[in-house]
């Protein structure tokens, strides 16, 4: 029978429904009082077999056949067992059935189950039924959790928490006072260690139930033995424990439960005294956390209790330390700590008027009592071994209860003093700081020990991010006092935060360090945090957001953040690439965003460098710390010594080359007055003890210098792109290699080396192309656009370079007014403008320049800044004016300014300049040095002295200390001499070249007593009236070539005998060797033999002039290249031989010269060179044409034949006294006095006057017509007939005219005029005379009384000379445009 139901059960669902039939057939046959039972066990046990084999399709059914035999079966008295079997096998269906498939038929049995009275036959039977109801109670917990259960079933949780109720109340009627394992069950299976969220469920069940098993379970623990009570002390405090969280969570405020409990173990635990005294300070301190509202009391009787617990921690229980009840309250006051500060960051939870009370008046003393409870606790939680209360550590590696409690009083301390709200007034009291700072201190300490730790670690994490709220909240210097002791703890943590909490954390810190007092720490921590920024953008905009705040708080900066953080407290671990990322961003950061960093600051950078090109960034902005440039020097030394150098090593020779240039540059400086700057006095000045020294020998040091570094940094450019940098190497600071290779381009521009410093700006063009830096590609542009002939040896293509200028260009002016770009960057593309009109002028594109500089000064005016101001682009624009103006050949309009007007108003504007950006006073200084040669050619071939612009160079080059620069002012200086026929000035000018060329030093001249001034009022009268005579431009009294004054003699006998031998210019062998071995200063060299030839001849010392030329032309011939850098001084060269070879009567090779030199037109150049060969040219023909007998009719002598005759003109062997007899007889035979007519300028003539010329160098001109051509050369014609003329005149002219219409054709004469093209026109001759006068004093001669000086004469018939052995034109006539 059993086997048949055995087999049934496990078959299918109609074999369970038999078995049904069966057993309640079965029953109905029973009678026996043992038998019932006996059946029922069997059948559960084969359910029991059945359910483990799987079996659970038919476990409705099987509830069915429980169903049956429940009712029916009562315990049998005789036979226990029989009754604990029923119960096991109960236990064990109950147990199969409560899981997610066979849930309901669970709940259909536990149904059953509870519907029959529970009967205990033995004391260890309640262990089922406990055990039954504890597993309902869960199972259905769980399934409710999974959501895979309706709400309704929420019942059956209330229903077994009633049956353990009626449980508790059998077992204590049968005086069941063996309660331990009970309560140790009950904790293990429903209170203890339980999550609040089940503790929440049961909270929330029907107060009726949670009374039901509540009370019946107090009353049975009421009556357990006191024998067992020690060993229950931690099942008490488990159980206390878990009541506190179902009383907080409960929606029924004044549940209480632990409370209960508590009240029941002081009478349970009464003859336990320190375990009833330890239960009653637990109970007093829940008892303050159920406060439900403010209490004024609250504050002292927290701080009374903290202070019995301490004194019960510290003296009571010393004894006891070791013992394990003393261990269990320990660990329960830790969990209690945790418990209430779970939700005290929460709003309405049961907490909340607990933690309220801490808060206002005496805030921080019941802090401080709060952080001495957990600090003592803390340290006595070390005796800590085990405790069933303590949580069990997930890493295997870690079982240590002890360091888990310590780390949860820390963690609880730090919560405690976050969630603090002090009023600024408390912040500032440090009381609960030091036992604050004990219990989180010892935490750390203990929390390195631990195995279980990591980035992953919850308790870590959360110490972390509660140090982060704590850094938060500083907001005061003694809140900040909180957080420092902690850094060095922290550091030991570091290996094990995530890298992502630790960055949050030193953002915090970052932002609470300013409000320490000690600058210091601020900066180091401030450092902390920046160094654990990895992305290169973010790091490089904190930090200069760092500096930025620094400079706004007006702290001084003594260290980089490098330094700063290598003393930091919180040092980042970094790797070698990662400090290096931090020390380059930290060190550009410094160099491109701080305007003026501290020496300190600056030094800071120098002790932490990688490298030498760290060093000699950071000397560029040092130049005058003395021991940083002696470091360059010794790394210039040791990078020299070297054999091979890399590439960076080439950039930091550089470097360091540029930054001994501009100490070397700036060392050489010294004070000139201008008042010093006199002519007759430049050799005592510069035998001055600080100018002595000026000479190229001195110089090439510097020249080398600059050399070095174009060249190291063009090797480095040109490897730029054939070697990748390596992660070891620094980021390449172009910028400071683009400004240290303007520096030394500047610095040979300025020397005036132009070979050196076209190397250098074409290195710059190519960089600034390269790398898209336009305003530096087009200041490199200007210095090759500026120059009138590029060298060929440079294969720079100008016309392809203009052509992408003009690209950037168009691009960049209409953006000039949107506040993009700086003052010298709008210097850059005006000048650029400025150059390229120019380059458009040189290229005969005269409109498009002009427009160009239309644009420019439209441009210019749209910048407020510069109205009204000269600012170099104004000066700059005139100096191209200008230069097109003396260049070109005819005015486009009759009312533009002449030449020397332009120069005039340029020499204004340039007194009056004004710096508005920093490249404007360099770009002054080059073009004032072009200007001296270009004012010098001008002016000297119209006759002038414009000496302003040398005067303003001189002084300019004499304080830099540029001996080539001193030199070419003394070289433009001497040619005016010559033109002058200064012969003092132009040797003094000599031996000034010769000491800055370092041939021959200056000597003292020997003191002469000054000649006692004239005080006599007619000398006066007399000395101003020549005075005013110069300002008019009086006509020199003209020498005799072939006969030399006693003061030429003189001259000649005192000129030094070295100055004599002309040879020396073209064998060197007197020269140094810089000169042989630099072929500018050749050319200089060369040009000082020019002039000095020059100066041989006008003193008629003509011993070596014909060696001279003849190797000069040789010297030309065979150095095409270098002659053609001499410009225009080749045709001044020719000039002079022509000149020469006139005075020798060598007309043939004269003429072959002068048209040489027509043809040879250079770029550039003034025109009236070309009026000067031209008129060379025809003087030289006519002289050599054979003498013509004179007409026998008389003629009218010119009266500019008589005063201005040129000495070349005159017969060689005509005497002084021939001259005066033909001019008696011209007297004698005049009729009337003769009338002096002058051709009239235009309005605009320039008011400075214009001296006298050198003999050798006259043009002629065309008269003036209607169209009158101010570019040609106006004379100044004396006629003694009124209308020879047709000159439009006045009406006070036109009358006078008429009158003498009928004695025009008396007179007749042979004029040769110039046109622009050079043509030579044939027309009745006219004597040319020169005349100059100032425009301000010039007047129209209508009457004798408006007449000039000169021509206050009577007027008289002057008889016609015997006409002269050859005829000849005058070279001295005005030259003025």
């Amino acid at each position: 029978m059993s086997s048949d139901i055995a087999n049934q059960l496990k078959g299918s669902r109609s074999d369970v429904e038999k078995v049904c039939k069966t057993v309640e057939a079965k029953f109905r046959l029973l009678t026996e009082e043992s038998l019932p039972l006996r059946y029922e066990v069997n059948v559960l046990r084969h359910i029991c077999i059945a359910l483990k084999d799987n079996i659970y399709q038919n476990a409705d059914l099987y509830c069915d056949i429980v169903g049956t035999m429940l009712p029916r079966v009562v315990p049998y008295m005789e036979k226990p067992s029989l009754w604990e079997a029923h119960l096991t096998s109960l236990r064990y269906i109950h147990h199969c059935l409560c899981q997610e498939r066979s849930i309901e038929a669970c709940q259909k049995l536990y149904n059953l189950i509870r519907a029959q009275p529970c009967l205990l036959q033995q004391d260890t039977d309640h262990k089922a039924y406990l055990d039954i109801h504890l597993t309902h109670f869960n199972g259905i917990h769980l399934q409710l959790q999974r959501q895979k259960l309706p709400l309704e079933a929420t019942r059956h949780l209330g229903y077994a928490l009633e049956c353990l109720g009626e449980l508790f109340d059998i077992m204590r009627q049968r005086e069941m006072t063996q309660s331990g394992p009970l309560l140790a069950q009950l904790n293990e299976s429903l209170f203890g260690k339980r999550s609040r969220t089940f503790f929440k469920t049961l909270s929330f069940l029907p107060s009726e139930s949670l009374s039901k098993m509540f009370i019946p379970l107090l009353k049975l623990l009421a009556s357990s033995s006191v024998a067992e009570l020690p060993t229950l002390f931690s099942e008490y405090l488990s159980f206390t424990l878990a009541l506190v969280q179902i009383d907080i969570l409960s929606p029924q405020s004044n549940q209480q439960l632990s409370l209960q409990l508590l009240r029941m173990c002081k009478e349970l635990f009464r003859q336990e005294s320190n375990l009833n005294y330890s239960l009653q300070l637990f109970y007093y301190y829940i008892k303050l956390i159920y406060v439900r509202g403010p209490s004024s009391d609250f504050k002292r009787a927290y701080i009374d209790l903290s202070q019995k617990f301490q004194n019960f921690f510290e003296h009571k229980t010393v004894s006891y330390v070791k013992e394990q009840w003393v261990t269990d309250l320990l660990v329960a006051f830790q969990l209690l700590q945790v418990l209430i500060q779970q939700n005290s960051s929460k709003s309405q939870n049961p907490f909340q008027f607990f933690w309220q009370n801490f808060e206002g008046d005496g805030s921080p003393e019941i802090y401080t009592a709060h952080f001495q409870l957990l600090h003592i606790c803390g340290g006595l939680a070390v005796n800590v071994t085990r405790s069933p209360l303590g949580c069990s550590c997930t890493n295997e590696a870690c079982k240590s209860v002890r360091r888990h409690c310590i780390m949860a009083y820390g963690l609880c301390a730090l919560d405690a003093y976050i969630n603090w709200q002090p009023t600024q007034e408390q912040k500032t009291d440090r009381s609960p700081h030091k036992p604050l700072l004990g219990i989180v201190k010892y935490t750390m300490d203990v929390a390195k020990t631990m195995k279980c730790l990591g980035p992953t670690s919850v308790e870590l994490i959360k110490l972390v991010r509660q140090l982060i709220y704590v850094a938060d909240q500083v907001s005061c210097p003694e809140q900040m006092s909180v957080l420092l002791p902690l850094l060095e703890q922290l550091q030991k943590l570091r290996p094990l935060i995530a890298d992502q909490e630790m960055s949050g954390f030193l953002r915090r810190l970052f932002k609470a360090s300013s409000h320490c007092k000690d600058l210091s720490i601020a900066s180091r921590l401030q450092a902390s945090f920046l160094a654990s920024l990895t992305n290169p953008v973010r790091l490089r905009s904190q930090i200069c957001l760092y500096y930025h705040n620094q400079g706004k708080e007006g702290k001084e900066i003594t260290k980089c953040v490098y330094e700063w953080h290598e003393s930091s407290p919180l040092p980042s671990p970094l790797t070698p690439a990662q400090k290096k990322q931090l020390y380059d961003t930290d060190f550009f950061a410094v160099l491109h965003y701080l305007r003026n960093p501290s020496p300190a600051h600056m030094q800071s950078l120098i002790r932490c460098r990688k490298n030498d090109y760290h060093l000699v960034l950071l000397a560029r902005e040092m130049r005058n710390d003395a021991s940083i440039l002696n470091e360059c020097k010794e790394m210039r030394s040791k990078l020299k010594q070297k054999g091979s150098l890399s590439r960076m090593e080439h950039l930091c020779l550089g470097h360091a080359n540029v930054g001994l240039l501009l100490e070397a540059l700036e060392a050489q400086k010294t004070k000139v007055s201008t008042k010093e700057i006199n002519e007759n006095l430049f050799e005592e000045l510069l035998l001055r003890q600080n100018l002595s020294q000026i000479n190229i020998k001195r110089e090439q040091r510097l020249v080398q210098l600059a050399s070095e570094s174009i060249s190291v940094f063009n090797y480095f450019f040109s490897q730029a792109d054939q070697e990748p940098l390596g992660i070891e190497e620094t980021y390449i600071d172009w910028e400071a290699l683009i400004d240290d290779a303007v520096s030394s381009a500047l610095g040979l521009s300025s020397m005036g080396y132009q070979s050196e410093a076209d190397d250098a700006w074409l290195l710059l063009l190519r960089i600034g192309r390269w790398l898209e830096d336009r305003f530096t590609y087009l200041r490199a542009l200007n210095h090759f656009l500026s120059q009138n002939q590029v060298n060929s040896s440079l294969k720079l293509k100008l016309s392809d370079e203009v052509e992408w200028a003009e690209e950037w260009l168009d691009d960049l002016w209409p953006q000039l007014q949107n506040g993009r770009f700086y003052k010298r960057q709008h210097t850059v593309v005006m000048l650029s403008f400025c150059h390229l009109a120019s380059y458009y002028a040189r290229m005969d594109c005269l409109s498009h320049a002009q427009l160009l500089l239309l644009q420019v000064e439209q441009l210019r005016e749209e910048f407020p800044e510069r109205l009204g101001k000269s600012d170099i682009v104004l000066i700059t624009l005139q100096a191209v004016r200008f230069r097109l103006s003396y260049q070109q050949g005819k005015p486009k309009t009759s009312k533009m300014l002449t030449p020397l007007r332009r120069l005039d108003t340029l020499l204004e504007n340039v007194r009056n300049f004004c710096n508005l950006s920093s490249l404007d006073s360099g770009s002054l200084q080059l073009l004032l040095s072009t200007l001296v040669r270009e004012s010098t050619e001008c002016s000297s071939n119209r006759l002038s002295e414009r000496l302003a612009f040398s005067n303003i160079v001189l002084h300019l080059v004499l304080q830099s200390g540029l001996a080539l620069r001193s030199i070419e002012v003394f070289l433009a200086w001497l040619w005016t001499n010559l033109q002058m026929e200064n012969f003092a000035k132009a040797q003094s000018k000599l031996r000034l070249i010769e000491h800055c060329l370092d041939i021959k030093q200056l000597t003292p001249k020997e003191s002469h007593p000054e000649k006692e001034a004239i005080k006599d009022p007619t000398i006066i009268d007399l000395t101003s009236n020549m005075h005013l005579l110069q300002l008019v431009e009086p006509i020199r009294k003209q020498q005799q070539l072939n006969t030399p004054s006693l003061k030429l003699l003189n001259m000649q006998q005192n000129t030094p005998n070295p100055q004599l031998n002309l040879d020396r210019y073209f064998t060197l062998d007197m020269a140094p060797s810089i000169v042989r071995e630099n072929t500018q200063l050749q050319c200089v060299y060369f040009i000082m033999g020019c002039l000095h030839a020059r100066l041989h001849f006008l003193q008629r010392n003509s011993d070596q002039l014909d060696e001279f030329y003849e190797r000069a032309n040789n010297w030309i011939e065979e150095k095409s290249q270098m002659s053609a850098a001499l410009g225009s001084m080749l045709q001044v060269q020719q000039l002079y031989h022509l000149n020469y070879l006139r005075f020798r009567r060598k007309h043939d090779e004269a003429i072959s010269t002068a048209q040489l030199g027509l043809k040879m037109r250079l770029q550039a150049v003034d025109i009236n060179f070309g009026y000067n060969f031209m008129a060379q040219l025809k003087t030289a023909k006519i002289e050599l044409k054979p003498l013509i007998q004179e007409k026998s009719k008389s003629k009218t002598l010119r009266r500019a034949l008589i005063f201005n005759l040129s000495p070349e003109d005159k017969h060689r062997t005509q005497s002084a006294s021939a001259i005066k007899d033909r001019a008696s007889k011209a007297k004698q035979s005049a009729k009337k006095a003769p009338r002096f007519r002058i051709y009239e300028e235009l309005a605009l003539r320039p008011p400075s006057a214009a001296s006298n010329s050198s003999g050798g160098s006259g043009s002629e001109n065309t008269p003036p017509s209607n169209n009158v051509d101010l570019n040609a050369c106006q004379p100044i014609e004396i006629s003694d007939d009124e209308d020879l003329l047709s000159l439009p005149q006045k009406k006070s002219q036109a009358k006078s005219r008429d009158k003498t219409k009928s004695k025009t054709a008396a007179t007749a004469s042979e004029v040769i005029t110039l046109d622009n093209s050079l043509e030579m026109v044939s027309t009745p001759s006219v004597a040319l005379s020169s005349r100059s006068t100032r425009a301000k004093t010039r007047q129209p001669l209508e009457t004798p009384k408006t007449a000039p000086l000169s021509t206050r004469r009577p007027r008289r018939q002057v008889t016609e000379p015997p006409v002269p052995d050859t005829e000849s034109i005058s070279t001295r006539t005005r030259h003025r445009h």
